[in-house]
């Protein structure tokens, strides 16, 4: 949901493409986007650049679950987070930026 999320203004994408972002088979990507379709998360649209196609797009519920559990996540990091000193945080910050890099500049190519 991340992708369709933040990723475009239109929160639309096709499962193919969402699969590529996440590294994720066809089959896996299908089951995720049914378990979303049956909790009315996203629809499936015709695609209107392809008549074969189809593209998914997140519905308001969908955002309103996406920024609740973000909202979720930023709280228990700031709970984490506030077990270190700033200059621990700092530390952390900066060691997560070090493997952040190295692994964007050994990103496979899809």
């Amino acid at each position: 949901m991340t992708t369709l999320r933040l990723s475009r203004s239109d929160h639309r994408s096709s499962p193919g493409d969402l699969a590529a972002d996440l590294e994720l088979s066809s089959g896996a990507m299908t089951s995720r986007l049914d378990r979303l379709r049956a909790v009315r998360l996203h629809p499936r649209l015709p695609d209107p650049e392809d008549r074969r196609g189809v593209v998914v797009e997140l519905t308001p519920e969908g955002m309103a679950a996406w920024d609740k559990a973000a909202g979720i996540q930023g709280r228990k990091e700031a709970f984490f987070a506030s077990a270190l000193t700033k200059a621990e945080q700092q530390q952390l910050n900066a060691l997560l930026r070090k493997l952040m890099l190295a692994f964007e500049a050994t990103e496979r190519p899809r």
